[in-house]
């Protein structure tokens, strides 16, 4: 009999720990884990996984998937949407918060709209990318030189909506052509009909009411390409 009893045993040893439900905590370290693989490219993040509720009982699990749930991301408040693909048919959702000290950029002072940014208007500050802006300035170069489009406070994060190209070309203003034509340069001067940035386009109007369109350059000067 003991040939039979064994398997047997076994066999229903086996069940059992299927029919067992899934270990919440478990669970939880399994999306910590995934969590971290997806940060992996960001050593600055932290990352916080909430818990289960401990009422929940979920059925046995071969084998679990992970992924964002709908319309979240990895920062800040988000959820972590575990589903079982093997075993059993069950999906939840598991709170988390992860976090990302950056650096970011504030104004110095108080600046006002139509200010172009200087080295001295900005100022360093440490933070966490989750309570800032979507749109804050992580890198100096990304603002100076810059001009504001609204009056920002002393200490107020900058964001790149609040910024745009300083106009290096104004309305009205007398300007340098270079009218490339074959491989030849022909040099000209007419009247700016519009403000410009560096890179963007602008008419001038040469004698006898003629209108080229060229791009503006750094220096003021506009090249135009037939």
């Amino acid at each position: 009999m003991k040939h039979f009893i064994t398997p047997l045993l076994l066999s229903l040893a086996c069940n059992a720990a299927l029919a067992a439900p899934m270990d919440n905590e478990a669970l939880r370290q399994e999306a910590e884990s995934w969590v971290k693989q997806q940060l992996a490219n960001s050593p600055s993040s932290t990352v916080k996984i909430g818990r289960l509720d401990s009422r929940l009982r979920l059925d046995a699990c071969a084998l679990r998937d992970f992924q964002l749930a709908p319309g979240q991301r990895l920062l800040g408040n988000t959820q972590i949407r575990i589903r079982c693909v093997e075993g059993a048919d069950w999906s939840v959702n598991l709170p988390a918060r992860i976090g990302q000290e950056v650096s970011y950029y504030v104004a110095a002072r108080p600046l006002p709209a139509g200010h172009v940014l200087g080295a001295g208007d900005v100022q360093l500050r440490r933070g966490d990318l989750a309570d800032l802006p979507g749109s804050v300035v992580l890198d100096t170069q990304q603002a100076v030189g810059q001009t504001l489009g609204m009056a920002v406070a002393s200490g107020a994060p900058f964001r790149a909506e609040m910024l745009r190209a300083a106009s290096v070309i104004r309305q009205g203003q007398r300007v340098k052509l270079t009218i490339r034509v074959g491989g030849i340069d022909v040099s000209n001067e007419g009247t700016a009909l519009n403000t410009a940035s560096e890179g963007q386009v602008v008419r001038v109007r040469l004698g006898g009411n003629q209108i080229l369109q060229g791009t503006a350059n750094a220096d003021g000067s506009v090249d135009v390409t037939p």
